[in-house]
């Protein structure tokens, strides 16, 4: 298993997501990402221009999604 951190970027301010959370593969995390963008979604447009941030250990950027993005591709 493999930790990931799903950080958050919104309006010029990071929230940095400290425990991670396992997961098999990068695959599985952007599941889980595209899942937790479209939560920020249903809460209208109060979140436009957020985006998560798909991290591994080192803090090496592995992957984005932004609010607005097509969120059910997962591969």
């Amino acid at each position: 298993m493999i930790r990931y951190f799903f950080h958050v970027s919104w309006e010029g301010s990071i929230y940095m997501d400290i425990d991670g959370q396992l997961f098999s593969d990068l695959k599985s995390a952007r599941a889980h990402a595209a899942r937790f963008v479209r939560e920020l979604t249903g809460n209208g447009s109060y979140y436009v221009g957020c985006s998560v941030c798909i991290a591994d250990e080192q803090g090496k950027e592995l992957d984005r999604m932004s609010i607005g993005a097509d969120v059910t591709r997962v591969d």
